[in-house]
């Protein structure tokens, strides 16, 4: 009998060390308060980013409100992300999504590892992915496209090579802008010089009264009339990115703006 019990006493034990993948998250993968996804497409998402978070230990989340957490969208993804217990490890190593649909902005906060993992340049390609559905209110695409992209920059992370951690030189890109303007500046020189040497009997006239037939127009009255004019102003979509400290004290990284 002792042998029995020692036996399901072990057997609990290798079990609790097995679970823990599955138990360090404390919240949802995809809260949706604002309400963008029907409950079908919010079970499909929420499968797939648990797949993530499962595979790689690592918190990838989102997070939709109508009324701001605080006073701005960086601030608010931070403190839902601190407050809410969000995180996987004991570094609390994770990305969240975070979105406003009253003010139409955007955050991406990351903390712990993520910042390594999801660096500036890996959150303006993450940016690239998601926000031109966001501008377009096609939700369910952005965040699909979040996910696939989270997961793809976090396998290059686990392969030891996070996602365009070098940057280009000054020198690469002094070269590229100044190729860039060069080489249209010569096509243009070229093809404008192919068409003047096929002119050469044209001569330069200073005057417009030659054009015309003799009798053939008589002007009595000239004057100058303002009929109206139409300005359309669009305004630019606005995004900020760097580390800080959040309310709580702790330093996230991120990228947000509007949409």
């Amino acid at each position: 009998m002792k042998k029995f019990f020692s036996r399901i006493f072990l057997l609990l034990i290798s079990l609790t060390l097995v679970v823990p993948a599955f138990a360090e998250f404390e919240n949802p993968p995809i809260v949706d308060e604002a309400g963008y996804l029907m409950q079908s497409e919010l079970t499909e998402l929420s499968e797939k980013l648990d797949l993530v978070r499962e595979k790689y230990s690592f918190e990838v989340a989102i997070y939709t409100e109508s009324d701001m957490t605080s006073d701005t969208a960086e601030a608010s993804a931070d403190d839902i992300y601190d407050y809410s217990g969000y995180g996987a490890g004991e570094n609390d190593d994770g990305i969240m999504l975070y979105i406003c649909s009253d003010t139409r902005e955007y955050h991406f906060t990351t903390h712990g590892k993520g910042r390594e993992f999801f660096n500036s340049n890996g959150l303006v390609y993450l940016e690239s992915k998601v926000v031109p559905h966001l501008s377009e209110n096609d939700y369910y695409e952005a965040f699909e496209a979040y996910i696939e992209a989270s997961e793809e920059l976090l396998e290059m992370a686990k392969a030891g090579t996070p996602y365009n951690k070098k940057s280009y030189s000054i020198k690469y890109i002094i070269t590229v802008i100044v190729l860039c303007l060069l080489i249209p500046l010569l096509v243009a020189f070229l093809k404008m010089k192919k068409k003047l040497n096929k002119m050469k009997t044209a001569r330069e006239n200073d005057y417009a009264a030659n054009y015309v037939k003799p009798g053939s127009m008589n002007i009595t009255t000239s004057r100058d009339l303002f009929l109206y004019s139409h300005i359309t102003k669009t305004e630019k979509a606005k995004s900020s990115s760097g580390t800080h400290t959040s309310s709580s004290g702790r330093t996230h990284g991120g990228r947000g703006g509007s949409f």
